[in-house]
């Protein structure tokens, strides 16, 4: 049995080998029934025979799905055509794939990603139940592939008539273990997530709402026909829930009932063209369409091109050779707590990041500099939420971190949103409030409103706004002070002193300087490293930054611009 997702009515076909084809309905479309399937021993029909089951169904215990997923050619050049940044978008991607599992207490791993960068190796023309046969039998004779346990091939279709194709109820089947995604190109990550939730859930048993019949509340539903173009918060529903209780009580699912100790790929081998430079490279700078030093490096072997002395890097002129020291290469992202870098003359590279000493105070001693950054809720409301955004009151935190709701938790705890303890409801969902009580503007769509004490706090839904490194930005940043010497980390208020913050600038430094994230003086104008003497001239820094090279003494290098130029 095959499905078909497609952008028009939803009906069932009765085919010869007994298959059933889903269509998602435009937005205004008439409530339709569930569609009759029929999968060996699963059986569902129109009168939701799963609702009459007299036996108690299983309590739901902790599954693993793993998935291999695909990235055909035409998508990897519409998601950026730089391997760095789709690999990103495609663990963001899973990444609200998994929150949306959570309810069911199933975790979505990424066991392995492939990334048709060059060319495809099958054809991705036609629909997808068509692309659909195609890949599952290029995949029967594909013998390399990582433990999973399903394989989806993500492709790219402008205006595609099918936005997907997958083998219901069919997870542990060896068989039938593929699907087919469309990214359709006016969608975003979110709705994209919602379309592989929906064929995944297919997958493991679920079937589509009835909306007369299923629901969810104060949020989508996630198998709704609509919740792909929907925003805000997306749940699974009562007849969803009933469904996967009844699918793994019913039928062999031992699949997903463990997981392999999975291995990054390729985990210490370099790779020429990500922009990165590895071990057995002399340069690195890009792709074909991203390397600017195409006279300096070759791109396909990373191999310096002659005797030119560099061929990729911020310290690398366009004349392949390396900048002159004290060149800036680095700037600095936080004015109390981040440090400009420069090139040290020897190097393509910038030297490494260098930042005030975490625990160092920060915002006349309101706040904490935590790995470059004076960590604070107004900061980090700015950013979500705009220029005036600030962190709310004390009264909407707790309200927000005190319900035992999945949209306001102090994180999770065996797949259930787990309440904020007293002492931690600082750390927890981030409370932002906008002073005059304007509306608030944000690329972020899934926001929750309370009213509370005469202030409209808003914060933002689990997953929703997840950074690439996969931080989820509902919660408050680790950093932020959540008390006199306390500050926030994972989800919970520590003793400051947990930092590590044990370097006493007064000292080290004279009183002249702070201390930097290697644990040396980064001086204030006037003052020379290592320890912050006092020198005419001196623009301050330290021995780590590249301003400054160690030649017998250390010294700092000076430039003045003339005309264009250093001298």
């Amino acid at each position: 049995m095959r499905v078909k997702l497609q952008r028009g009515r939803l009906f069932t076909s009765l085919q010869l080998m007994d298959s059933c084809t889903l269509y998602i309905s435009e937005r205004n479309a008439l409530p339709l029934p569930r569609i009759c399937c029929r999968i060996s021993k699963f059986i569902c029909d129109t009168q939701y025979m799963f609702w009459s089951q007299k036996k108690n169904l299983s309590k739901l215990l902790p599954q693993y799905l793993e998935i291999h997923i695909i990235v055909e050619k035409a998508l990897y050049d519409y998601m950026g055509s730089e391997m760095m940044t789709v690999t990103q978008k495609i663990v963001q991607v899973i990444g609200l794939v998994n929150t949306m599992f959570t309810q069911l207490k199933l975790t979505v791993i990424l066991s392995s990603l492939e990334l048709w960068s060059n060319e495809n190796q099958i054809s991705t023309s036609g629909d997808a139940d068509a692309i659909l046969q195609r890949f599952l039998a290029w995949k029967r004779d594909y013998l390399t592939l990582q433990p999973h346990d399903v394989a989806y091939l993500f492709v790219y279709r402008k205006h595609p008539k099918y936005v997907g194709a997958t083998f219901p109820g069919t997870i542990c089947n060896k068989s039938y273990d593929a699907g087919i995604v469309m990214y359709p190109d006016a969608i975003g990550l979110e709705g994209f997530s919602v379309i592989i939730a929906q064929l995944l859930g297919l997958n493991v048993g679920l079937t589509y709402d009835d909306v007369t019949q299923c629901s969810c509340m104060r949020a989508t539903c996630i198998m709704n026909r609509e919740a792909v173009s929907a925003s805000g918060i997306k749940i699974f529903s009562n007849c969803s829930m009933h469904d996967y209780r009844y699918f793994v009580s019913k039928l062999e699912v031992k699949c997903l009932q463990k997981f392999s100790n999975l291995q990054p790929l390729h985990q210490n081998q370099p790779v020429c063209g990500n922009g990165i430079l590895e071990s057995n490279e002399e340069c690195d700078c890009g792709n074909k369409e991203e390397c600017q030093f195409k006279k300096c490096c070759d791109y396909n072997t990373c191999k310096l091109k002659g005797s030119v002395k560099c061929g990729s890097g911020p310290c690398c002129t366009s004349k392949c050779e390396l900048s002159m020291a004290g060149t800036p290469c680095r700037k600095s992202i936080d004015p109390e707590c981040d440090f400009t870098e420069y090139c040290n003359g020897t190097s393509s590279n910038c030297v490494p990041d260098t930042y005030a000493l975490n625990g160092h105070l920060c915002k006349l001693g309101t706040a904490y500099c935590y790995n470059g950054q004076c960590q604070t809720t107004d900061n980090q409301c700015a950013k979500i939420f705009g220029k005036g955004a600030q962190g709310a009151p004390l009264a909407c935190f707790k309200e927000v971190n005190s319900l035992n709701e999945r949209s306001e938790n102090c994180g999770f705890k065996n797949s259930q949103p787990l309440p904020c303890e007293q002492k931690d409801v600082l750390c927890g969902k981030l409370a932002c409030v906008q002073p005059h009580k304007n509306t608030y503007k944000s690329d972020v769509q899934a926001t929750v409103y309370s009213y509370i004490q005469d202030h409209v706090c808003v914060s933002i839904a689990t997953g929703t706004s997840v950074r690439s490194d996969g931080t989820d930005n509902a919660y408050v940043a680790d950093g932020t002070m959540c008390g006199p010497e306390m500050y926030c980390v994972n989800k919970t208020c520590r003793k400051a002193l947990l930092m590590g913050y044990n370097c006493n600038a007064t000292t080290k430094c004279r009183g002249k300087g702070i201390c930097n994230n290697f644990g040396n003086c980064q001086c204030f104008p006037g003052h020379r490293p290592p320890d912050c003497k006092f020198q005419i001239g001196s623009p301050g820094g330290s021995i780590d930054d590249g301003k400054f090279q160690k030649s017998g003494k250390w010294k700092f290098i000076f430039q003045r611009k003339i005309e264009g130029r250093f001298m």
